[in-house]
Order: structure tokens, then C-alpha cells, then sequence
């Protein structure tokens, strides 16, 4: 195999190993809102099989129509900041559950995203 062809392989295996926050799942997902040192503002859980891209426009969509100005986002991350004046905020939809309090960060250990039947 030439080098074209085997950088071209791990570059295709690549992008299907990629997490995607937004893909459908049976899990529930949490809509959170923090300010710009990290506070949480607001939080909400999103009911298993939320369509969770269609959550995430419709929040930058809300953002956006009360006057808040979108920055960078990320689909492949599920999160995206906004400003208005000196305020900012970072929106995402998230796997982890903002009121429970994980030892040393690991919330992201203790399920699959996928579903179990």
C-alpha cells in the first residue's frame, strides 16, 4: 500500500471514530448554560430521544432572537458561546448531568452513549 492510499485509510477511520454529542440516543442529555468563569446558570434535562440537533439550532435560534450575538460553535462538540454587551455565555447540550458531582471529572466513564436492548 503507497503512502497516499494508507494516509487516506487512517484518515477514513478516523472520522468514523468520532463521538458526535448530537447523535440519537436512548440516554438523557442536559441542556446547560454557564457564564463566562464557569457558573452554571441554567440547566435542564433533555428527555431520552430528544432529537438533539434540532434542540441545538433551536437554542442558537433563541439565543439569537433575544438579542445575543452567536460566536464559535461546534456541532462536534455540542456547545456553542454568545455575547451581548460584556456578558458571554456557553450553551451546550452535554452527557453529564450538571447537579450530580463526579469524583475527579470522570462522568464520562460511567456510561456508553449508545443504547442497551
Amino acid at each position: 500500500m503507497d503512502r497516499s492510499a494508507a494516509r487516506s485509510l487512517r484518515s477514513a477511520m478516523a472520522r468514523r471514530n468520532v463521538f458526535d454529542p448530537l447523535e440519537p440516543t436512548c440516554e438523557p442529555r442536559w441542556y446547560t448554560v454557564r457564564n463566562m468563569h464557569g457558573a452554571l446558570i441554567e440547566a435542564r434535562e433533555l428527555a431520552a430521544g430528544t432529537d438533539l440537533k434540532k434542540a441545538f439550532i433551536a437554542a442558537m435560534l433563541h439565543w439569537i432572537d433575544a438579542g445575543w450575538q452567536l460566536g464559535e460553535f461546534s456541532s462536534t462538540g455540542g456547545v456553542f458561546f454568545c455575547t451581548r454587551g460584556s456578558e458571554r455565555r456557553m450553551v451546550c447540550i452535554t452527557p453529564t448531568d450538571p447537579g450530580k458531582a463526579t469524583p475527579y471529572g470522570a462522568a464520562h466513564l460511567s456510561s456508553s452513549p449508545g443504547c442497551e436492548d
